[in-house]
């Protein structure tokens, strides 16, 4: 038991450190958009776009990369991905224009999304329910400390090298990725690899048919938004609304982030305990009463910032106890292939979080209304989804629970 214990241990934080790549080339090198607008002689709108454009290949490249891991194994993607990867991290440090660091930042992220769409693969290739649950678990931990280290460290950084120096720090994590990638076993043997020649649309037509995939998929996605929104919104909150500074609402948004992260180490006894289905709905029910009690007070002014961050902590526990069983019920419903399930799983996700982050940019930053609004809606569509999802397959939904 020992030993299994640290076999899974040893395996969810190889596949986390692989999967918290593209999150560090994420938030390594924001504090640097200042420096970059200057030295590249840019506008503030040519250098976001280079986050733009990394995000747009993560999304893109989530499905050639599942299903290419489907048909060569799933260490032949992790090599070429992290080499793309160390390869555009050096061309970004020499870049002289923003418009050729948008395209090298494009290659870059779909190098690096190889980490994300396999390790997910990988964990449904080796576990089903609670046991991927738990290595699910360990690398969400390794992801989720990414945003809260990375701007600081990037910031520590920038004084010391400046930001090319940055990518080349980037490159040398890429370097590190494949090193691990090296010592992970192949899960995926010759046997149980697609045929070559065997058409990839049908898989996905499959997952999309697939009602308890597209439901887990998308609540997936929800989970993930309710932290992304609410971190798009945050420096107007709490600057706007609270009159706080950077410093101080870094480190409450800090404190969100490890409740976020230490429920998700809770989340697979729970899922274990009760089942994904009956967690999530169990989970997104209790947000809706917190929302439904919370978003009054604080629009009539009644607590002031107390009750904000409160409410903000346990909306992201609420946040980590859904999403590792949503992403564990996604591959597990996905029959046709784990890269494939992997693969539009993270499409679906990003696709979702995208358009949330989106819409919070686009409403009034001056009040708290629109961030309640669109967390309300995020935590209904999940809860009815969860529960649509297992009316419509009753059988299925009670044998995970096994």
């Amino acid at each position: 038991m020992v030993a299994e214990k640290s076999s899974v241990l040893k395996t969810g934080l190889a596949l986390g450190l692989l999967s918290a790549i593209g999150p560090l080339a994420i938030d390594l090198y924001l504090p640097a958009f200042p420096a970059m607008v200057k030295d590249l002689n840019a506008s503030p709108g040519e250098v976001q776009r280079t986050l733009s454009a990394f995000f747009l290949a993560l999304a893109a490249a989530q499905i050639p990369i599942g299903s290419f891991g489907d048909r060569f194994g799933r260490k032949l993607p992790l090599y070429i991905g992290l080499s793309l990867f160390v390869l555009m991290s050096l061309a970004c440090a020499v870049a002289t224009s923003a418009p050729a660091l948008v395209a090298l930042r494009f290659v870059q992220g779909f190098g690096v999304c190889a980490g994300t769409a396999v390790s997910r693969a990988m964990i449904r290739d080796l576990h089903q329910g609670h046991q991927a649950a738990r290595l699910m678990a360990i690398s969400f931990l390794i992801i989720g400390v990414s945003p809260v280290l990375a701007p600081a460290l990037g910031s520590l950084l920038l004084s010391a090298m400046g930001w090319r120096g940055l990518f080349l720090v980037l490159a040398g994590l890429g370097v590190g990725g494949l090193a691990v990638a090296a010592l992970l076993p192949e899960t995926l043997p010759r046997e149980r690899r697609i045929p070559v020649r065997q058409p990839v649309l049908p898989a996905y037509t499959s997952l999309a048919a697939n009602p308890r995939f597209l439901a887990a998929a998308l609540v997936a996605g929800l989970a993930t938004t309710i932290p992304y929104a609410y971190v798009t919104a945050a420096p107007f909150v709490f600057t706007g609304v609270f009159g706080l500074t950077p410093r101080t609402y870094s480190l409450l948004l800090g404190a969100n982030a490890i409740c976020s992260i230490g429920l998700t180490q809770v989340s697979p006894n729970l899922m274990r305990r009760w089942g994904p289905r009956r967690l999530i709905v169990r989970a997104t029910g209790a947000g809706i009463l917190l929302t439904a009690a919370a978003a009054p007070l604080a629009l009539a002014g009644i607590g002031g910032l107390v009750l904000f961050q409160a409410y903000s902590m346990l909306l992201f526990c609420v946040a980590g106890l859904a999403l590792t069983p949503a992403a564990v019920s996604a591959l597990d419903a996905g029959s046709s292939g784990a890269g494939a399930a992997a693969g539009l799983l993270g499409t679906l996700q990003l696709a979702v979080t995208a358009a949330a982050s989106a819409a919070v940019s686009a409403l009034p930053s001056f009040s708290l209304a629109p961030l309640f609004g669109l967390i309300a809606t995020a935590l209904v569509v999940s809860w009815a989804l969860t529960w649509a999802a297992g009316r419509l397959a009753p059988a299925e939904a009670a044998a995970q629970r096994t």
